[in-house]
């Protein structure tokens, strides 16, 4: 029966195998066109509603924890224990829990929540997950060398009086739990969800690309095939035109160069999404903890000075991180070298000289980086000044000049200034994630109807273009 209906030696055998090639090539032009619009659904659903928002919440709990570090340093550096140790709730006491222990009660639940996240990342990666484990287990160790450390600190002189050896002792053991664990831990939590995200944007970009050549080339296939038939059909009836079959040639143009673009512009959405928005964010949040841990480092000196020369390599070390200059071995090669190299970086053609988090961002874009730049080096002044006064004895002195000289024990407004400088540009650059995201979704929407009903169309273009002419056989 296939053999008879699709007889090439009979003219209308011919119509009916090039009608049947024709819906065949609008039928791949169709699957194909679908699925590279599932591709970039489940790419933006990637960075936009499953991982890339779970990434981006996980990457607090590395903010949140420095946070939760800064505010015990900055409570012990001013003598603030007796409001962080405050219970409300206790009648008998009649006291007020200082700010800075409700923002450490605070952070810690975010910490918590974003270990959560992290477990949902994980999924069945039982690595990933007793990671998880051991930051809240190392949370609870921390709380409590912090609240030793607090209630030691009680028993001292004065606000100002050095800390009791034991306070001093316990303190040290919450540091080292800080530094040495639960941020490494939280960071490699990071970096394991960014590697999942990393993964699902290769496979899919890729695959969206690869679907922009396939539409091209079903596209391609279908004109040739309508070409095809509209030329047989010219000749062998004597037409010159069958309007019906035009119409068709020019939808499935239209399909073919609609679907093509949609992919093209679907792919750039994600890039903008990834490399523009979900990237910097990741890097710039690590750089706003590790300027907290930063500034951290600098009042465990003046709060633990037998230890100073290590808190001074803490220091130096992240410094490196955020901003890199090659041959600083010690903070005074440091402050010296930061001015001459960060002024006018990337103006007039001047190179950037210098790496880390900031010298990436000075070298991709010297605008935007300005800014963030100069709070930087502000603030490395002020710090310098800090240490001065530290070298030189005058303890005192150093701790109201690392602190807000107004507000105690907020930090200082300088250091201020660049965390703002930061979480501006963290702010901006996840809005840039949600709203290349939020751009993509938009410019599928249609596309869950639009394929099917434009190739019935077209179809049933075809048909009525063909239909007539077999009719004459009959």
């Amino acid at each position: 029966m296939p053999s008879k209906f699709f007889g090439l030696r009979t003219v209308a055998g011919r119509v009916r195998a090039l009608t049947a090639l024709v819906l065949l090539a609008l039928a791949v032009l169709l699957t194909v066109l679908a699925v590279g619009v599932v591709d970039a659904r489940e790419g933006l659903r990637a960075l936009g509603h499953r991982e890339g928002p779970m990434v981006v919440a996980t990457s607090d709990m590395y903010l949140a924890l420095s946070d939760m570090d800064a505010q015990v340093t900055n409570v012990l550096l001013t003598g603030g224990e007796d409001g962080w140790l405050c219970d409300p709730d206790d009648e008998k006491q009649h006291c007020e829990r200082s700010g800075e222990r409700y923002v450490y009660d605070i952070r810690r639940e975010d910490a918590q929540r974003a270990a959560l996240k992290a477990v949902l990342l994980a999924r069945d990666d039982l690595k990933r997950q007793g990671t998880v484990q051991s930051v809240l287990d190392g949370l609870h160790a921390y709380d409590q060398n912090v609240q030793a450390a607090m209630e030691s600190g009680r028993l001292r002189a004065g606000p100002q009086g050095p800390l009791p050896a034991e306070g001093i002792r316990r303190y040290r053991a919450a540091t080292a739990l800080m530094t040495g664990d639960l941020l490494p831990k939280a960071y490699n939590l990071t970096l394991d969800g960014a590697g999942d995200v990393d993964t699902a944007y290769r496979d899919e970009h890729s695959a969206v690309r690869a679907g922009w050549f396939r539409v091209l080339g079903a596209g391609i296939a279908l004109l040739a095939a309508l070409g095809a038939l509209q030329v047989y059909l010219a000749r062998r009836f004597r037409r010159l035109l069958s309007l019906p079959l035009a119409a068709a040639l020019a939808g499935a143009l239209v399909l073919t160069v609609a679907g093509a673009s949609l992919l093209a512009t679907e792919a750039d959405h994600m890039r903008a999404a990834k490399t523009g928005g979900f990237d910097p964010t990741l890097t710039l949040t690590r750089a706003r903890a590790i300027g907290k841990g930063l500034d951290t480092d600098r009042a465990r000196q003046l709060l633990d000075p037998g230890q100073a020369d290590r808190y001074d390599q803490m220091y130096l070390d992240k410094a490196q991180t955020i901003l890199y200059i090659e041959g600083a071995t010690s903070l005074t090669d440091y402050y010296r070298e930061l001015d001459r190299r960060v002024a006018g970086a990337g103006r007039g053609g001047r190179p950037v000289d210098f790496g880390g988090f900031y010298g990436t961002r000075a070298r991709l874009a010297a605008g935007d980086a300005g800014a963030l730049l100069a709070s930087y080096r502000r603030y490395q002044d002020h710090d310098e000044a800090v240490r001065g006064l530290a070298e030189r004895g005058d303890r005192a002195a150093a701790v109201q000049a690392h602190l807000d000289p107004r507000w105690a024990p907020l930090p200082h407004p300088m250091f201020r200034a660049h965390d703002q400088e930061l979480d501006a540009r963290i702010t901006h650059r996840d809005f840039l994630r949600a709203r290349g995201v939020a751009d993509g979704d938009r410019a599928l929407d249609p596309w869950t109807w639009l394929p099917p009903a434009a190739a019935l169309a077209i179809a049933a273009l075809i048909v009525a273009g063909v239909w007539p002419r077999l009719s004459e056989y009959r």
